[in-house]
C-alpha cells in the first residue's frame, strides 16, 4: 500500500502542525523492536515527505531516528553524521526537547566507538538541557548513559556514583530505563568485586526484559552473567551464559554484541588455560571488528592477543599485536581530534591539546579553510582550493596533491608553482623506490626534509650518481591523506630554501590533510553514491527518492552560490510502447538514458523522476550554463537513431525545463516545481525544446 495513502490522516495532521509527529514517534519506536528494515522504510518515506513539504522539525526527528537505525545496524560513522544533522536542525528550529534527544544519541554512539571525551561532552550538554526544562525522564536516560560511558572508561567508582544519584531524582524509571540501569549497575559490581550483587541486578533486568521483548539488552544480560560467574570461579556456568549470548546475538544479527561476548569468552579461556581457543576467537573478532569499524573491540582484541603472546613468550607475535593496538589507539585519538577540530572556534573553545596550543594564532584560519574543503563535493575543486588556501598557512614555492588509485598502484600529482601560478601534473607508481611520494604512501608516514641533498637516502634507493644535485626544492614535507586506514593520496609543500620547515608546519599540513582526506572520501562517496544513493534498474540513474534527498543536501551547500536543475522528459514515449510493446519500450528507455548520461558533466547528478522523466542537478551552474547543458543534451538526442532490433529503429526528442535557484526559494523541492512548470511549457506545441524563466 502506498505510504501517503496508508498514513494520509496522520500526514495531514503533520502538515497542520509538526507537533503531531508524536504518532510517528511511537510508530518508529515500536517498529525498532521488531523489524529494522521496516523502520528504515518508514524513515525514508517520512524524510521524503518532510523535505517535499519543508517540515524542518520533522526532518530533524527523522535524522534522529536514522541515527538509531545506523546504531542498530552497526554503521557508527553514519550514525554520528545523522545525529549531528539532527542536532543542527533542532538548534535552527529552537526545539530544546529535540536537542536533548540528539545529545542522548550522540552520547550513545560516541561511547560505542570509544570517543569517551566526546560522549561526556554531549552527555553534559544534554543533562544541562534536561535540568533547564525539568524533564526528569530524559535526565534519567542521560545520567544512565553517562554512567555507562564511565564504565567504558573503566572508571567504575565514578560510574556507580552517577548511577546511584539517579535515585535522588523524584522520578519512577520506566521499564526500559530500569533494564539499562540494572545492566549498568551489574557491570559496575562485577568490576569492583561484587559479582553476587551483579547477579541480583541481572535477574531483575531479565524479568523486565522478558516483558518488553528480547533485544540487544538480552545479549548484554547473558554476557554479564557469564562475566559474573567467571568472577565466582563458576567456569561451567560462565561458559553456558557466553554460549547463550553468542547464539542469541548470532541468531538476531547483533554483530557487535556477538563480538563483545566472544572477547569476554576468550578471557575465560585464558583464565582456564585454553590459550589456543582464546587466540582463535580473538583473531576472528579482530577481523569482524575491522570489517565493521568496531574500533573499541578491535583495540581490546589486539591488547588481549598481545598479553597472551607475551605470556606464551612469543615475542614476535606479541610485538605484532602491540603495534596493531597502538595503531588503532592512534586512530581513535585522531578521530576525536578531527571531531574537535571540525567544531573549533577560538572565541569559545580553549585548546587543551598541545598541537592546538602551538597553532593558537592560526586556528581560526585553519578551521575556516577546513570547512571550505569539507563542504566541497568536486575532487578537482578540492585540489584547487587546497593549493589556493595552503599558502596562507605555510610558505612554499611549490605545492601539490596526488590522488592514489590503490587498484592500479598509481598516484597522479597536481602541482602548482606558487609564485607563477603555473600548474603541472605528473604520475608515479607506489612501488617506485626513487619517489618520496611513493615512500609516503607505502609506509603511511610523514616526511620532513630540510636539505634534500643530504636526506634523500632515507627515503629513496637513489645512488649519488643518479641524484639530481641541481634540484631547486631543498626543503619538503609530505604527508599521507588517510581515511578509514586507507591512503587516498598525499599532500606536499616544498621550498627552494634549506631548513624552511619545522614540526609546526608538519602539524598544520597534517590537519589540512585530515580535512582533505575527509573531503576526498566524501567526494568519492558522492560520485559513487555508495552511502546515500540507490539506482533505478532500468536507467542506471538515481531513484526519485535518492535524487530528491541528494538534491536537498546539495541545495543546502550551494544555495548561496549558483545552483541549477533541469527537468527532462522524452516526447511521446507512450507511442513507442504502444507501437512496439513494453519490452522494446524498456530497451528504448535504457538506450536514451544511456545516451543522456554521456552528455552529463562529471560534477552533475541525474535521477529518474518518473516513468520517462529525469531530473538533472547542476551544482555551481548558472542559468546560462544550465541552458547550454540542456541544449547540448537535446541536440545530441535529436541527432541520434536508436536501433532496438535489426529491423526496428526509432528517433526520440526531448523537452527540457531549466531553473536556477534564487533567494525566494526555501527548499530544493521549490525549484523542482518551477523546473517542472518550464518543462510543460516546452511540451506545448512542437516539443523538442528548452524552456526557462526569461
Amino acid at each position: 500500500m502506498d505510504f501517503k495513502y496508508k498514513y494520509k490522516e496522520e500526514l495531514d495532521k503533520l502538515l497542520e502542525n509538526e507537533d503531531n509527529f508524536e504518532y510517528f514517534n511511537h510508530l518508529i519506536k515500536k517498529l525498532r523492536k521488531y523489524n529494522t528494515e521496516a523502520t528504515k522504510e518508514i524513515i525514508d518515506e517520512l524524510l521524503l515527505f518532510a523535505i517535499e513539504n519543508n517540515l524542518n522539525n520533522t526532518i530533524a526527528w527523522i535524522y534522529y531516528y536514522l541515527g538509531w537505525y545506523f546504531m542498530d545496524t552497526s554503521k557508527y560513522n553514519m550514525s554520528v553524521e545523522a545525529f549531528l544533522i539532527s542536532n543542527d536542525v533542532f538548534e535552527d528550529t529552537g526545539d530544546e526537547k529535540g536537542l536533548m534527544y540528539a545529545c542522548n544519541g550522540l552520547t550513545n554512539v560516541y561511547c560505542q566507538i570509544g570517543q569517551f571525551k566526546l560522549a561526556n561532552e554531549w552527555g553534559l550538554k544534554g543533562i544541562s538541557l534536561c535540568e533547564d526544562m525539568n524533564d526528569k525522564e530524559a535526565l534519567c536516560t542521560l545520567l544512565i548513559n553517562t554512567g555507562i560511558n564511565y564504565i567504558q572508561m573503566k572508571d567504575f567508582i565514578k560510574a556507580k556514583g552517577i548511577l546511584k544519584n539517579i535515585k535522588m531524582i523524584n522520578y519512577e524509571l520506566n521499564n526500559s530505563q530500569k533494564i539499562s540501569y540494572f545492566i549498568a549497575l551489574a557491570e559496575v559490581e562485577i568490576n569492583i568485586g561484587e559479582p553476587n550483587k551483579a547477579l541480583v541486578y541481572l535477574d531483575g533486568a531479565s524479568k523486565l526484559d522478558d516483558s518488553l521483548n528480547m533485544n540487544t539488552d538480552t545479549s548484554e544480560i547473558f554476557k554479564l552473567k557469564g562475566m559474573a560467574y567467571a568472577k565466582l570461579y563458576e567456569y561451567d556456568l560462565a561458559e553456558k551464559e557466553f554460549i547463550k549470548c553468542y547464539d542469541f546475538s548470532n541468531q538476531q544479527g547483533y554483530i557487535y554484541e556477538k563480538c563483545s561476548s566472544l572477547i569476554e569468552w576468550s578471557k575465560l579461556c585464558v583464565r582456564i588455560g585454553r590459550y589456543d581457543n582464546a587466540i582463535q576467537t580473538l583473531e576472528y573478532v579482530s577481523v569482524i571488528s575491522k570489517t565493521n569499524d568496531f574500533n573499541v573491540l578491535m583495540k581490546e582484541s589486539y591488547h588481549l592477543l598481545y598479553e597472551i603472546f607475551k605470556k606464551l613468550k612469543n615475542e614476535k607475535k606479541a610485538l605484532y599485536y602491540l603495534e596493531k593496538y597502538i595503531e588503532i589507539d592512534d586512530l581513535i585519538y585522531d578521530y576525536e581530534q578531527n571531531q574537535l577540530m571540525a567544531k573549533m572556534n577560538i572565541k569559545h573553545t580553549k585548546r587543551e591539546a598541545k598541537l592546538y596550543k602551538l597553532l593558537y594564532d592560526r586556528t581560526e584560519l585553519l578551521s575556516s579553510i577546513g570547512q571550505k574543503i569539507i563542504s566541497n563535493l568536486n575532487i578537482n575543486s578540492i585540489i584547487d582550493l587546497i593549493n589556493e588556501e595552503l599558502n596562507n598557512l605555510i610558505k612554499a614555492d611549490l605545492m601539490g596533491i596526488a590522488l592514489y588509485d590503490c587498484e592500479k598502484g598509481d598516484a597522479a600529482y597536481n602541482y602548482i608553482l606558487v609564485n607563477s601560478k603555473n600548474k603541472s601534473t605528473s604520475q608515479f607508481n607506489v612501488n617506485d623506490k626513487h619517489a618520496f611520494g611513493a615512500y609516503c604512501i607505502r609506509n603511511k608516514k610523514d616526511i620532513i626534509i630540510n636539505d634534500v641533498t643530504k636526506e634523500y637516502k632515507k627515503y629513496t634507493n637513489l645512488k649519488p650518481d643518479d641524484f639530481n644535485k641541481d634540484i631547486f626544492e631543498k626543503s619538503m614535507i609530505y604527508t599521507p591523506l588517510i581515511i578509514k586506514e586507507k591512503v587516498v593520496g598525499i599532500i606536499t609543500v616544498q621550498s627552494y630554501k634549506e631548513n624552511a620547515y619545522d614540526k609546526d608546519d608538519l602539524n598544520i599540513l597534517k590537519i589540512i590533510a585530515n580535512y582533505a582526506a575527509i573531503a576526498i572520501d566524501n567526494a568519492m562517496s558522492y560520485k559513487k553514491l555508495e552511502h546515500i544513493a540507490t539506482f533505478d534498474n532500468m536507467t542506471g540513474f538515481l531513484t526519485r527518492f535518492e535524487i530528491t534527498r541528494l538534491g536537498q543536501i546539495l541545495y543546502e551547500k550551494f544555495k548561496e552560490k549558483s545552483f541549477s536543475i533541469i527537468m527532462i522528459d522524452i516526447d511521446d514515449f507512450k507511442s513507442i510502447n504502444d507501437t512496439y510493446g513494453h519490452i522494446y519500450g524498456d530497451k528504448a528507455l535504457n538506450m536514451v538514458s544511456s545516451a543522456i548520461s554521456d552528455y552529463v558533466r562529471s560534477s552533475d547528478y541525474i535521477g529518474r523522476y518518473g516513468g520517462d522523466e529525469f531530473l538533472l542537478i547542476c551544482p555551481g551552474a548558472t542559468k546560462s550554463k544550465a541552458i547550454d547543458i540542456a541544449e547540448r543534451i537535446r541536440k545530441e538526442i535529436y541527432n541520434k537513431i536508436f536501433i532496438l532490433e535489426d529491423d526496428i529503429s526509432v528517433k526520440v526528442t526531448l523537452s527540457l525545463g531549466v531553473y536556477q535557484y534564487g533567494e525566494n526559494d526555501t527548499s530544493f523541492i521549490d525549484g523542482v516545481k518551477k523546473a517542472d512548470k518550464y518543462l510543460y511549457m516546452s511540451k506545448e506545441g512542437t516539443k523538442n525544446k528548452v524552456s526557462c524563466d526569461i
